[in-house]
């Protein structure tokens, strides 16, 4: 209750502040529009997207999908994932930095796991390494300046988007070039951040038409966070500071209106020292030192960057729309991660003193896919898709450890660990989608997809802590040659033109591997996939002459053969480990009051637990909770659409987001918890056009400076269970002002 009455007393002083309820809209919407006789419209803006590989309104997509808008991530002053994940219902996320994060859909997780369970696409490009291999669980946090927009779809989307869309895919989806008109836009934006120092964004874009067929969109940005984590210990200030940079550039040719050629070149680059975590006591969770203080004893600086290339061609045949998608991807990672409460812990029976040790580790995915789509006419009987996909990764993969209490990091006079470890992963796929119409009212949808994934991985590893069976000339090299199934079946019924109700079964797998190998006798030369069955009941309606929408959902899933890390004679390796639900329930809602003011909110309760043991994690009985996602979440938003003297105008949005508590690990021995507390987080953002070109804005985030315990990592506990705890926190209160001049 106590908790409750915070909340409430947190929504009272926004609502007393800005003298309007707070909500929190799926999408933000624009300034009404004027109808044609001249009364002000107050029907929702619609929202299309194109979550099912077809154009079509968010309100008859069967399935939960939340769009948020080039307006909406404005109004949010949302540039990355950090800054928009609280307002989707059903997703979070364990922050690895502050260039990535690991992403849940619907508790899809095991906290732990070394490749994602959460797709990510850039248009229709997959990004990121399939597998474990390419550390594929660790996810840019892509820069939104200038995307058309970001849909986030809960539950597998395994038929349309395949491998490792278990709990969901989200999609970045970019602008396209104009044909017809010139537009420019530059920007600034300056804050401080309360406990940290000043950050600065800058960013700009250039639509030009080149010719009637042709037209060209550049856009470029820069942003740094100056960070907000100090060391006392040993003397620094401004850790987990970051800088993201890149662009885009998109070439649109369209010589007849049948035939469109998209080339696209994107690159983000994100350089980082050190993250935003403060240590916490295991037992307590109180601060070891200050509450935003950490105490690492040697520099970590890491690199992430990826660099994109495209090309899509659209033909518009008589009978179906023809797409062929080409894509060539290089990420790379490179880290030092201070693990020295890991390491000393580890190595406290050897007699080994408190030495500062440091992991290196510098990872490379060069990543092609061809995408072949043939998606048929709208018509009022049967609708159908195929598609053909092929994927091709090359990861390099170097890991070093050293010991940096000793000249060159040695430990005894060697090397701790060192090794190369490539690796391959080939995916062959073909899907069908089909729509049967059975009257104007009720509809039958199902898909299905084959995959096969063949995948090697070659180890030489060598040093005093090394474990492996590479020891030989010739490096071992594990091979897995896998197939998958997934499919797709969902009835929707309209019981009015502005009410549906559907039902939705689906599943979906991540790829399964070689492991790392290890000397005879010791863990597992494979691991297999691990798959899902979603099962959810829905409802999305629209009322009140179009000014309202409610969606929402009941799901059940049931997982098995779960991909969890052990530990195997010092190394991680992947195993299968028993069976998991998810069951849950997800809100969301828009309500246009007047034509100038609108309410939205979402909400969302997810039950994850382990239905079976997982002995590899020590867990001996059934039903422990899943970590990083929280029982409940939700998020508001309102926003107030103004017209001031002068021809001013703008919009004022308050947002409000709670986090419900939730557990890193699953409280063992092999898997320590540590439990994260609640919390709130109230943000306001007003924006004023002074004219046609210039756009003023004022933004506070974290109005009331909550503490935030975003992740955590309970690593060192494992060896040492008064190691303390680091945590992620989110951002302090930051107070900033931004400027626009846009020309079009």
């Amino acid at each position: 209750m106590a908790t409750s009455h915070r909340i409430f007393a947190t929504l009272a002083a926004v609502l007393s502040a800005i003298g309007t309820p707070v909500a929190l809209a799926q999408s933000t919407q624009p300034p009404a529009a004027s109808a044609g006789n001249g009364a002000a419209s107050w029907e929702l803006t619609k929202v299309v997207v194109t979550a099912t590989r077809r154009s079509e309104s968010i309100q008859n997509v069967s399935g939960q999908v939340t769009a948020l808008t080039a307006g909406a991530l404005r109004q949010l002053n949302a540039r990355d994932l950090n800054d928009f994940a609280g307002f989707v219902p059903g997703l979070s996320f364990s922050s690895t930095g502050a260039s990535t994060n690991l992403l849940v859909i619907r508790g899809i997780t095991t906290g732990s796991q070394l490749s994602s369970a959460t797709g990510v696409y850039l248009d229709d490009i997959p990004l990121g390494a399939s597998t474990s291999n390419g550390v594929g669980y660790q996810s840019l946090n892509i820069n939104t300046f200038d995307l058309n927009r970001v849909e986030v779809l809960n539950g597998p989307q395994g038929t349309l988007y395949g491998a490792t869309s278990l709990g969901g895919t989200i999609r970045y989806v970019s602008q396209t070039p104009e044909l017809r008109s010139f537009e420019a836009d530059v920007g600034a934006e300056l804050g401080s951040t309360q406990h940290g120092h000043i950050n600065h964004t800058y960013d700009g874009l250039v639509n030009i038409p080149i010719t009637d067929v042709a037209a060209i969109r550049i856009d470029g940005y820069q942003t740094y966070d100056a960070g907000y984590a100090k060391d006392p210990v040993y003397g620094r200030d401004n850790a987990g500071w970051s800088r993201s940079e890149g662009g885009r550039v998109a070439l649109l040719v369209r010589p007849s209106d049948k035939l469109d050629v998209v080339l696209r070149a994107s690159t983000q680059h994100i350089p980082s020292e050190s993250a935003d975590v403060a240590f916490r006591n295991p037992a307590t969770g109180q601060p070891t030192y200050g509450t935003y203080d950490q105490a690492y004893p040697t520099f970590q600086p890491s690199d992430y960057s990826l660099t994109l290339y495209s090309a899509t061609i659209d033909y518009q045949a008589p009978w179906a729309k023809v797409s062929s998608i080409t894509g060539y991807q290089v990420n790379n990672g490179t880290s030092y991660t201070d693990d020295s409460l890991i390491y000393d812990a580890a190595l406290a029976a050897f007699g080994a003193g408190q030495d500062p040790w440091r992991l290196y580790v510098n990872t490379t995915t060069k990543k092609f896919t061809q995408e072949i789509r043939v998606v048929s006419r709208k018509n009022d009987h049967f609708q159908w898709l195929i598609g053909g996909f092929l994927g091709n990764e090359k990861t390099s993969e170097i890991v070093d450890l050293f010991d940096t209490a000793n000249p060159g990091g040695v430990f005894f006079g060697l090397s701790p660990f060192t090794s190369f470890l490539p690796s391959t992963y080939r995916e062959y796929a073909a899907y069908a989608d089909g729509t049967l119409f059975f009257t104007r009212r009720f509809e039958l949808g199902m898909g299905l997809r084959y995959s096969r994934q063949k995948q090697a991985y070659e180890e030489t590893v060598s040093g005093l802590l090394a474990t492996g069976s590479s020891t030989s000339l010739t490096p071992p090299v594990a091979t897995s040659d896998q197939s998958v199934m997934t499919y797709l079946l969902n009835p929707k019924y309209h019981i009015t033109h502005d009410v549906m109700v559907y039902a939705r079964a689906a599943s979906g797998f991540r790829p399964g591997g070689p492991n790392f190998v290890l000397k005879p006798g010791l863990g597992n030369p494979t691991f297999g996939p691990d798959r899902l069955w979603s099962y959810e009941l829905g409802e999305k309606s629209t009322f009140l002459d179009e000014r309202a929408t409610l969606d929402f959902d009941l799901y059940d899933i049931l997982w098995k053969d779960i991909q969890v890390t052990v530990n195997n004679g010092g190394v991680n390796q992947l195993e299968n480990a028993g069976t998991a639900r998810v069951t849950g329930a997800e809100m969301l809602f828009n309500y246009r009051l007047t034509s100038t003011w609108t309410l939205g909110g979402t909400a969302a309760y997810t039950d994850a637990r382990l239905t079976s043991t997982a002995p590899v994690l020590g867990v001996n009985s059934v039903g422990d909770r899943l970590p990083v996602s929280p029982r409940f979440n939700f998020a508001l938003i309102s926003t107030y659409d103004f017209t001031w003297y002068g021809g001013y105008t703008g919009a004022f949005t308050a947002t409000d987001r709670w986090m419900g508590e939730r557990n890193a690990g699953f409280g063992t021995l092999v898997s320590p918890q540590f439990q994260l507390g609640a919390y709130n987080i109230t943000d306001l953002n007003l924006s004023v056009r002074a004219s046609d070109h210039v756009r003023y804005g004022l933004f506070v985030r974290n109005v009331f400076d909550r503490v935030g315990e975003v992740s955590a990592s309970v690593l060192a506990n494992e060896y040492d269970p008064a190691a303390p705890v680091p945590v992620f926190l989110a951002q302090p209160r930051t107070i900033g002002l931004s400027v626009n001049y846009r020309f079009k």
